[in-house]
Order: C-alpha cells, then sequence, then structure tokens
C-alpha cells in the first residue's frame, strides 16, 4: 500500500516538473489539477473562464468607482515628476555654488580675523591714549627745552627716547619719533657749539663739554679738536673787533 503511494506521489511530482505552468508560484495549482478526474479537467477552463469574466467586472467596478482616486494619482505623479526634476536642477546649481560659497566664507573669517586685530589695536591705543600724546609731545618739549637752554632736560628726553627705540625698532610711530628727536639733538648740537664760539668763562664751558659727551656724537679726540676750533674762532673774532 505505501508503495503505490509513494509511487503515485513520484508520478504526480514527474507530471508537475514537465508542465510549463508549474513555477514555483504555480506549483499548487498544478498539483491540484492532477488530483482532479477527468470530468472536473473538462469543466476547469470554463470555471477559469467565469472566474476571469467575475474578476474583470470588480476590476472595472473598483475603476469606475475610483475613477477621481486614479486620476488625481495621475496628475500627483505628474506633479511629482516634475517637482523632483526642478529640485534635481536645483541641486545641481546648488552643488556648482558650494565652491563659491566655500571661498566666500574662507575670506570672510580672514576679513574678520584682519577686523578683530585691528579692533584689539584699537583698543590697545584707546587705553595708552594719555600715554601716547605724551610720547607725541616729546620732541615739542625738548625743542622748547633747547631753546631755554635747559639741556639737562632736553637730553634726559633724547636717552630716553632712544631707549624706546632700540626697545621698538619695529614701530613706525616710535621710529617716527626718535627721527624728530634726533632733529632736534642735531639742533641742540649747533647750539652748543655756538656757545663755545661766544664769550663764555671756563666752567660754563667744561658744562658744554659735559652736554657734548652726553650727546656722544664726536669722539674724544673729536671733541677736544671741535673745542679748541670754536674757541679759535671766538679768539679770532675778538682780535679782529681790537684791530
Amino acid at each position: 500500500m505505501m508503495d503505490s503511494e509513494n509511487a503515485a506521489a513520484e508520478d504526480s511530482s514527474a507530471v508537475a516538473n514537465l508542465l510549463p505552468l508549474a513555477s514555483g508560484a504555480q506549483q499548487p495549482y498544478v498539483s491540484e489539477l492532477l488530483s482532479f478526474t477527468l470530468d472536473r479537467l473538462h469543466k476547469e477552463p470554463e470555471l477559469l473562464r467565469v472566474d476571469a469574466e467575475r474578476i474583470q467586472r470588480q476590476m472595472q467596478e473598483v475603476a469606475v468607482g475610483n475613477y477621481r482616486a486614479f486620476i488625481a494619482a495621475s496628475d500627483a505623479l505628474l506633479v511629482i515628476r516634475d517637482e523632483v526634476s526642478s529640485i534635481d536642477k536645483h541641486l545641481e546649481s546648488l552643488i556648482g555654488e558650494i565652491p563659491k560659497l566655500t571661498s566666500g566664507c574662507t575670506e570672510f573669517v580672514e576679513s574678520a580675523e584682519y577686523i578683530l586685530e585691528k579692533r584689539k589695536m584699537n583698543q590697545t591705543l584707546l587705553a595708552n591714549h594719555s600715554t601716547l600724546l605724551d610720547l607725541l609731545e616729546i620732541p615739542q618739549l625738548m625743542d622748547t627745552c633747547v631753546r631755554n637752554g635747559n639741556y639737562d632736560e632736553a637730553l634726559d628726553l633724547e636717552t630716553f627716547v632712544c631707549k624706546l627705540s632700540t626697545m621698538h625698532p619695529k614701530l613706525p610711530v616710535i621710529q617716527a619719533l626718535a627721527a624728530e628727536v634726533r632733529q632736534t639733538t642735531q639742533s641742540l648740537l649747533l647750539q652748543l657749539l655756538q656757545k663755545l664760539r661766544s664769550n663764555i668763562q671756563l666752567p660754563e664751558c667744561l658744562r658744554i663739554i659735559g652736554y657734548l659727551r652726553r650727546i656722544g656724537v664726536f669722539s674724544e679726540y673729536e671733541m677736544r679738536l671741535q673745542f679748541l676750533r670754536c674757541r679759535q674762532a671766538w679768539l679770532t673774532g675778538l682780535l679782529e673787533d681790537l684791530d
């Protein structure tokens, strides 16, 4: 009995494998066909036709009952297709603008850093405004001291500015200040030499020599030579007056 059933199953499987419709999804239906009687098999095409007509009518009824939804879905599909195409174009344009945006951001950062540095400098300048004003008034103050014969004070200012120039060799303001002070020092030097050519006593001569040493323009030999020349010029002028 078991052998006959196994044989029948094997025959059914062999027949199913030979049928072209025996795919994975159709395998149950094919197996069901193999179990039908001959009369049932003759009726199967008509039954399939009736089922197909019934399914066709149901599909038509669904289509008629929901035609608005189908039209709306079709319109929505067209709109979505256009929107997707527009979005794609905008994305391509955006991708093309990204390098410009990156460059602009870089320039903005560099500009912001420059402005920030300038702002810090301005804040520092504001905090030291009174000190800077005092420094800028040094040349005028030194010139006033020279004109009034306050040589010690003038040379003190000159020494102070020379130290500033040495400490800050790269600051334009300090270097401009030092240049003005050097001009005033030159004026002081000419005034001191002119005094040596005038009718002054020995203590005044020694005091002027001390100022010349502080200025440091002449070596010791040159300073002695200048002293002798100036005093000689005074003596020459005195003798000419006597004649």
